[in-house]
């Protein structure tokens, strides 16, 4: 067990004792959550400060904190004295998720799964990544305004199902598209809160029905895949993240059974092309009306330097946190946050979205601005958009390989114009989306070195309709 910090002060209150929040009923909060979850997040952050805590229905008290202290000690300490606290996504992402493993056994299936998204792995992935990016750019058409999201949507889906699922279908693509789409609506959102038993199923429930039905059609799609794969003469050749984790042994030789594969692969599918799409709308958004940036990227990248690229997709990851909540846990032991100690009953949620717009940590931290990243920040702690410690995202690597290839393919191919003003961020899902779907003007990009003089608002010149696609 790890020693506990001593008690800061003598004000320390008792675990049964939760930090201030809302006084709103469970019910109000949430709808306010589920439909305007950054209303909620910030007016509560400017009345209650670092710590507080939010209620909802069916869930234990939750506590969101943006205290970086506190940040470091869930992200650094022992990950055999706290648990996640994911428990909402065991109906969508099954028991043997690595999201929803305890302690002991999510450690050994990390390290089982982490080899094909470190180093050499995710890099041998650039070209075809290049190719799928450059390929659907080429469709955006000149002299329209183009709604980016979805586009983007489809081509990362294409690039998660052929980078780990090994194969080229589009077919498949398009149900599992459609299949993702409608876990995304405010309906499907609310679902999520109404079961009786936390993150079970509730086969009574009118709203409910119809997601389970959904998980289990996706379900079956993949477990047929898993099946074809473990038969497939060429197998050992294979270099896709399925073939690599059947193959795959732990430390007494055992194997992932077809459930583990399948739990995993629709939490690698889900959650690794809806995040990264989100982020890729994003940066037409921001580009559009940063054209200085712009700018700056060609001129690095035309000189064979990609440091300000890397800042770039930094600084969008920062300013447009995607995904709002960075962490969930539940600590096994005491866990003290201030004058606040918490016991195993409560949630704790890492607030990353408060901790990206902290002004003591970004000055103007509403603005868009890669140079900030030209240097790191001081505190590890200041920059968390795939969480952290034992629970990191497994697919941070791919994540940002995507966006840098993306955003150098996009000031390549095309000039961005802004259709409309910047975009506010929206739930869609656990992800924060622009409102505006990424909408943005489209006309082909000079050279990627140019004057600035050359940089040009084309705005005037696109036409009005709106394509999708």
């Amino acid at each position: 067990m790890t020693q506990l910090a001593p008690a800061p002060t003598e004000t320390i209150r008792s675990a049964t004792s939760l930090p201030p929040g809302p006084k709103w009923p469970g019910p109000v909060q949430t709808v306010w959550y589920t439909f305007a979850q950054p209303s909620f997040f910030a007016a509560s952050r400017a009345r209650y400060g670092l710590t507080w805590t939010m209620r909802l229905p069916n869930f234990p008290p939750a506590v969101v904190t943006r205290d970086r202290d506190a940040i470091r000690r869930l992200f650094t300490g022992d990950p055999l004295v706290r648990r996640h606290g994911n428990d909402l996504f065991r109906s969508a992402f099954g028991e043997r998720s690595v999201l929803l493993l305890e302690p002991a056994e999510h450690l050994d299936r990390r390290r089982m799964e982490l080899p094909p998204f470190h180093g050499q792995a995710v890099r041998s992935y650039s070209e075809r990544i290049r190719q799928l990016i450059t390929t659907e750019l080429e469709t955006w058409p000149p002299g329209r305004v183009v709604a980016t999201h979805p586009p983007a949507r489809a081509v990362t889906l294409e690039i998660i199902l052929e980078l780990v699922l090994g194969v080229r279908d589009p077919e498949l693509q398009a149900e599992l598209a459609a299949i993702f789409d409608s876990f995304n609506t405010p309906l499907s959102k609310l679902a999520l809160f109404l079961p009786t038993t936390l993150g079970r199923r509730a086969w009574w429930n009118p709203i409910s029905k119809p997601a389970y039905a959904r998980v289990d059609r996706m379900r079956g799609l993949l477990s047929a895949h898993i099946a074809r794969t473990r038969t497939d003469p060429l197998l050992g050749k294979r270099d896709d993240v399925l073939a690599m984790l059947v193959r795959a042994r732990d430390q007494d030789g055992h194997g992932l059974s077809d459930i583990d594969l399948r739990d995993e692969l629709v939490t690698l599918v889900a959650a690794g092309h809806e995040t990264t799409a989100t982020a890729m709308a994003w940066a037409c958004d921001l580009l559009a009306h940063h054209p200085a940036v712009v700018t700056r990227l060609r001129e690095t990248l035309a000189a064979g330097e990609r440091e300000y690229l890397k800042a770039t997709v930094k600084e969008l990851l920062r300013v447009r946190t995607i995904v709002y909540v960075a962490a969930t846990r539940q600590m096994l032991e005491p866990f003290p946050i201030g004058d606040w100690i918490l016991g195993p009953d409560v949630l704790i949620l890492v607030d990353a979205q408060g901790v990206h717009a902290d002004p003591e940590l970004y000055p103007e931290p509403q603005a868009f601005r890669p140079e900030r990243f030209l240097a790191a920040p001081s505190d590890s702690y200041a920059y968390i958009p795939f969480g952290g410690g034992a629970h990191r995202c497994l697919g941070a690597a791919l994540a940002t390989l995507e966006l840098e290839l993306f955003i150098e393919a996009l000031v390549d191919h095309v000039e961005l114009a802004p259709a409309r003003p910047l975009a506010r961020p929206v739930r869609r899902g656990v992800t924060l989306a622009p409102s505006t779907h990424g909408l943005v003007g489209i006309a082909r990009a000079p050279q990627r070195a140019v004057a600035s003089s050359q940089n040009r608002t084309v705005g005037t010149a696109l036409g009005s309709e709106t394509t999708k696609p």
